[in-house]
């Protein structure tokens, strides 16, 4: 781990015993901030336990020709790393670089930067401290999405092909998505891919598609598609304990053998063809394994059988902070405006019928009947608010931008429930509205 001394600011991993887990305190002790009102503990078992589980070290250089930092091993093995990956020598110079020299049998050493790297840790991925972690993790995905918005036409005809196929269609009509939220957001990616008008109920085909400017922000499009095949049954999610389907009669079921294997964060899945083919255009997977940019959209989709607790994640904390400090004002002048709605006037726009009937903010559950109590009304209310804000963060918030302009926000999906985007609406109103914590629920 990058450490500074002389007095300078240190980096420094809290070491653990292997069996116990790191507390953070009330929050990332880094960011200073407690999203979710409570202590946030980050397992460092792994962390304590592989450290040392590497050869004898026998020797350290800089080979310019890659950039990387290599380490030799008293058993001929070797180990490399990019050396602007490690925290501390991001802007490094080259010679800078070359003064890798080994301190003792575990660790990296740079003089005149008076850096340090475990080399155990280094092995593991940790390349620094959480917080730059984080930052990279969004550098990273940043610089992807960027780049998939200029590949835009090397997935846009798959990603239109499998959706055209994959949602209900009448002749007379086109695109239906009967309310099912999948459905829904599929018909949305093909108006945004330029293949197709809105209307009431789904989307009609354009007689001559065009390519849309801005284009479609890749990490929704990559939702929708994710969405509409577990829908259809085409991507099928695995637990993340159960690599081997048992022969027992009693316990076999429809689901085959996962051909993408848990990677990156992500577990065991199996899809149909049709969905692995639409899914490795995106770039979610490759030979057979998930990518590393498919960790975060599979966040927003949230699937149950993998448990997945993204919300510890310095990733998402560090966004989270980001969020509660950075709220734009016309975001801020919207949160305030559904925090502070009158409760009696809630019941009568929550239902799915009559007038209201084509309004976005509705819950799809929403009572058609008033409450029939104060203590119903009032928790009528706080679900529709809730929802609202739900709305405005699937609408205005992504993890790898924070908060979205409102032009930004014409290339950006609508994705009802975005697990990723709700989870981020708990953290940020627990912290704007501390005296309200049912906004937080």
């Amino acid at each position: 781990m990058a450490r500074k001394g002389r007095g300078r600011r240190r980096y420094r991993r809290i070491k653990t015993e292997p069996d116990r887990e790191r507390s953070l305190g009330l929050g990332l002790d880094e960011i200073g901030f407690d999203p979710l009102g409570r202590r946030i503990v980050v397992g460092s078992a792994r962390d304590a336990y592989w450290r040392l589980k590497h050869p004898a070290p026998r020797g350290a250089y800089y080979d310019r020709s890659t950039g990387r930092i290599v380490v030799e091993f008293e058993n001929g093995s070797t180990f490399t790393v990019p050396g602007r990956f490690l925290e501390g020598l991001v802007e490094a110079s080259e010679a800078q670089l070359a003064e890798v020299e080994l301190l003792g049998e575990t660790g990296l050493h740079w003089e005149s930067l008076d850096v340090d790297h475990e080399i155990g840790l280094m092995i593991t991925g940790i390349y620094g401290t959480p917080s730059f972690m984080a930052e990279s993790a969004t550098r990273a995905m940043d610089l992807h999405n960027k780049k998939q918005a200029n590949d835009f036409a090397a997935w846009a005809r798959a990603v239109a092909a499998y959706l055209s196929y994959g949602l209900p269609y009448k002749d007379e009509i086109g695109w239906e998505h009967y309310h099912i939220t999948a459905y829904e957001v599929g018909c949305a990616a093909l108006i945004a891919l330029g293949q197709a008008h809105e209307f009431v109920g789904g989307a009609k085909p354009r007689r001559f598609p065009e390519r849309p400017e801005p284009p479609p922000r890749w990490d929704d499009i990559s939702t929708a598609v994710i969405y509409v095949a577990d829908q259809n049954g085409e991507l099928r999610f695995r637990k993340l304990d159960r690599c081997v389907l048992s022969l027992k009669a009693d316990d076999r079921d429809s689901v085959p053998v996962a051909n993408i294997a848990a990677a990156n964060g992500a577990g065991p899945a199996c899809a149909t063809f049709n969905a692995y083919s639409v899914l490795e255009a995106l770039g979610l997977v490759h030979a057979g394994c998930w990518t590393k940019a498919a960790e975060t959209v599979l966040w927003r989709y949230n699937p149950s059988k993998w448990n997945l607790h993204f919300a510890s994640d310095a990733r998402f904390i560090r966004a989270a902070f980001d969020a509660a400090r950075n709220v734009p004002d016309d975001i801020r002048s919207q949160i305030d405006v559904i925090v502070t709605a009158a409760d009696e006037e809630t019941w009568v726009v929550q239902t799915p019928n009559g007038e209201h009937s084509d309004k976005s903010d509705l819950p799809p559950d929403a009572e058609a009947m008033p409450p029939e109590t104060p203590s119903d009304l009032r928790s009528m209310a706080e679900d529709f608010r809730r929802h609202r804000l739900d709305v405005l963060f699937y609408r205005r918030w992504r993890l790898s931008d924070g908060w979205l302009s409102a032009d930004e926000a014409i290339s950006a999906l609508e994705i009802h429930h975005d697990e990723l985007a709700s989870s981020m609406r708990k953290a940020v109103m627990g912290w704007l509205y501390p005296s309200q914590p049912l906004l937080a629920l």
